[in-house]
């Protein structure tokens, strides 16, 4: 009996005879010793350190790509034990985070407007954050001088961030949607989480004064570094245009601060002396340290810049890539509709009871190929799938179409995989239909005696499997017993005796003599389903 179990695939593969004998066992035994090889340690040199650190994460790689039981083992345990529900409960958090702080959540980046759009969103969600630690900062700034007067200064930023995240969703939010609204936005977010962080440094400073001041750090030091996170986050709009406009109010306002807040210069300005020894006083320590401030802050938007600029150009080379995809997926779908309709045209018989007479012959070919595999020894599985190759041209007809596609502006991964479906099944109709042809082609070229040494050696280099064979055989037989314009029906014994003494060259001779040893049983099997 032949087990051989086959998708197919394997139905346009060629018969090798040289390959026929080899043993199966011994080649897959070799292929596991060359993999074993190619993984196990060598013994022939000690390894140092960093070798065994690199087979370590190799050996741990094809562990978790290759011991599929131990990765369902382990499932199982975790689904047992209840640690499956955390896994679960993590990823909901993490799916939680990744939908209000991801800027491509389901964005058409070549969409301007969508996408400043979820770049306002985004930051919105981090500014509403970014509030809550001005207000903590704030109300711990307020356990100075003066606490009342603190707590209303406190209470008035609070109106502040209020009506500004109201003017921003409500300018974000309106409809219509444009993008002169979005960037509105975006410049006003940009501007108030810079300015929100000025103002609560400036109030920690006039409130806390030197307070607080002690050790290497201090509230005070904590608040001016939120003018640098305040840069980061507006550095996240990826816009040069709003970090230069940004940058530049930074410098004239942190200029103003160094020399107003910080240190409050103004006190010593009545003369250049006296500003001189201020300045000067314990080795010039001020003018160093508001250099110095001014230098990093320089070299911190220098860096910002790049990275958003580096951000920017790598966008729009994938807004490029993106315009090249949208193009090759109108080429794409256009060559794909066009083969399918060709394959409709070339399947396609004209009136209606020519279509219905085309199923049934398909099918009586299904049916008689099916039961010759069985006779030759073949697995059920294999007969099965020499019966739904038979009719593949038949009862997938409906399935070679684009209509479901042609409406979308661009293909997303499913429609990738729907249409790569469509088109291996209309590659295997095609292989199909060329059996039929090739059928159609050896029968007449014998009837009209154009046949000869190249024709066969040709015909047999089409599709020349032993499956292929079986539906051919089968296929050549229904042509006999049909009328054809180059020939009239012909009795079922004439038939078999042109199958054995004419048509065998294009057969394997086991074939053959299985068809012709139980041609009464295909005879009644042509009968059954001529007379359906």
């Amino acid at each position: 009996m032949d087990n051989r179990e086959k998708t197919l695939d394997e139905f346009f593969r060629k018969n090798d005879a040289s390959k026929k004998n080899r043993d199966l066992n011994s080649l897959g035994s070799k292929k596991i010793d060359d993999y074993f090889d190619t993984v196990s340690q060598k013994k022939s040199r000690k390894k140092g350190f960093i070798e065994k650190v690199v087979d370590f994460f190799r050996i741990t790689s094809f562990k978790n790509k290759f011991d599929e039981n131990k990765v369902a083992v382990n499932a199982k345990h975790l689904e047992v034990s209840g640690k499956k529900r955390s896994h679960k409960f993590l990823g909901k958090i993490e799916d939680f985070f990744s939908k209000r702080f991801s800027f491509e959540a389901g964005v058409d980046i070549l969409d301007e407007t969508s996408v400043l759009y979820r770049k306002n969103r985004v930051i919105r969600n981090i500014i509403f954050i970014t509030n809550i630690v001005f207000l903590l900062f704030t109300i711990i700034g307020s356990e100075g001088l003066d606490r009342s007067v603190n707590l209303i200064v406190t209470f008035v930023i609070f109106l502040v961030m209020f009506f500004a995240d109201r003017s921003v969703k409500k300018i974000t939010l309106e409809k219509p949607m444009t993008l002169q609204k979005q960037q509105m936005a975006e410049y006003i977010s940009g501007i108030y989480i810079l300015m929100m962080a000025v103002t609560v440094y400036i109030k920690l400073r006039l409130t806390l004064g030197e307070s607080l001041e002690g050790g290497f750090f201090s509230i005070t030091q904590a608040g001016y570094s939120l003018i640098y996170f305040a840069l980061v986050v507006i550095a996240l709009y990826q816009d040069p245009k709003l970090l230069n406009v940004i940058f530049k109010v930074t410098i004239v306002v942190m200029t103003i601060i160094h020399v107003i807040i910080l240190y409050p210069l103004y006190k010593y300005a009545s003369n250049f002396a006296n500003l001189w020894n201020f300045l000067s006083e314990n080795n010039g320590a001020v003018l160093i340290d508001i250099f110095l401030r001014t230098l990093v802050l320089a070299i911190f938007m220098i860096g910002l810049y790049s990275t958003v600029k580096i951000s920017e150009d790598i966008n729009n080379k994938r807004k490029q890539e993106l315009l090249k995809r949208q193009a090759m997926e109108k080429d794409f779908k256009s060559v794909v509709t066009d083969v399918f309709d060709v394959i409709t045209v070339y399947k396609q018989r004209g009136e209606e009871n020519v279509e219905q007479d085309f199923a049934k012959a398909a099918k009586r070919v299904a049916e008689m190929a099916a039961k010759l595999g069985n006779f030759l020894g073949y697995s059920s599985k294999l007969c099965q799938e020499i019966y739904d190759y038979s009719l593949i041209h038949v009862d997938k007809q409906d399935i070679l179409t684009t209509s479901d596609f042609e409406r979308k502006d661009h293909l997303d991964e499913m429609d990738y995989q729907k249409i790569r479906e469509k088109t291996i099944i209309g590659s295997v109709i095609i292989k199909r239909l060329q059996l039929d042809k090739k059928a159609e082609d050896i029968v007449r070229a014998h009837f009209e005696k154009t046949f000869n040494q190249d024709f066969i050696r040709e015909m047999n280099g089409i599709q020349n499997n032993r499956e292929s064979q079986v539906i051919l055989l089968s296929h050549i037989y229904q042509i006999l017993r049909q009328p054809r314009n180059y020939k009239r029906e012909l009795k079922h014994q004439r038939a078999i005796d042109l199958i054995r003494l004419e048509f065998n060259p294009y057969f394997d001779p086991q074939i053959v003599d299985r068809f012709v040893k139980y041609a009464d049983d295909f005879e009644s099997l042509y009968y059954h389903f001529t007379q359906e």
